[in-house]
């Protein structure tokens, strides 16, 4: 439980952290949204980045740390990971 709380806190301390990058370094991204503009070259990398964080999230529940049912290895509990 300890462990899955700072795995959790990570995760968000890196969404504060490439927030303020965003608004910091390119705060027109929040409003143009290009990303979504089918075939540009932000949206490629829009995807990049998303299958990239996929990746990830698969990498973590192999390794069993987290369950898509508990968040933590065990699918027995009540408690529904986000």
């Amino acid at each position: 439980m300890e462990s899955e709380s700072l795995e959790f806190r990570k995760i968000e301390d890196r969404c504060r952290e490439l927030r303020h990058w965003i608004l910091s370094n390119a705060p027109q991204c929040v409003t143009e949204e290009k990303h979504l503009v089918e075939g540009s070259q932000e949206r490629a990398y829009w995807a990049h980045g998303y299958l990239t964080a996929l990746l990830d999230i698969l990498r973590l529940f192999s390794k069993g740390k987290f369950s898509w049912k508990t968040g933590n290895g065990d699918s027995s509990g009540s408690r529904y990971a986000a």
